[in-house]
């Protein structure tokens, strides 16, 4: 039997590792780990990925780490560079997706950490460019998101 691979996306290490801490609940699991785009992209163009997991909030990530074009935000929000970073570290997830969608796999499952239950026409959009995409309902555990991941 062939070891799951997860890609956590995330600023921070907390989800990695609540997903190491679960994996014996679940089976073994190989736990992938980056903090930005450019790491996603280097793993995902190097290594099979079973499932991968994008936290939405980057605001620990260096500005110039944050996938997103900045210069078209900072005219969106009329020239307010701060407004247009928070924005950027604060919906972080959804500007790796975009990035990362090309690298991804058909038919990976890719958990964005946002509930969509009351935004189901934004998800299906999404799910036009990644079509293994689904939110993670704020009611789900850990244990069940790593199992959606590994599809256990």
């Amino acid at each position: 039997m062939t070891v799951p691979v997860v890609l956590v996306v995330e600023d921070g290490t907390e989800y990695a590792e609540a997903f190491g801490r679960l994996s014996g609940d679940v089976g073994p699991v190989e736990l992938l780990h980056a903090t930005h785009a450019a790491q996603a992209r280097a793993i995902l163009s190097t290594r099979r990925v079973d499932g991968v997991f994008l936290d939405v909030v980057f605001d620990r990530t260096p500005p110039e780490q944050l996938a997103g074009d900045r210069a078209e935000l900072e005219r969106r929000f009329a020239g307010d560079r701060a407004g247009a970073l928070e924005h950027l570290a604060f919906h972080q997830g959804f500007y790796l997706l975009a990035e990362l969608a090309p690298s991804i796999p058909a038919g990976t499952p890719v958990l964005l950490a946002h509930d969509f239950s009351s935004e189901p026409g934004r998800l299906a959009a999404l799910q036009a460019t990644v079509p293994g995409l689904e939110g993670v309902p704020e009611s789900e555990t850990t244990t069940q998101i790593l199992r959606r991941l590994t599809r256990r």
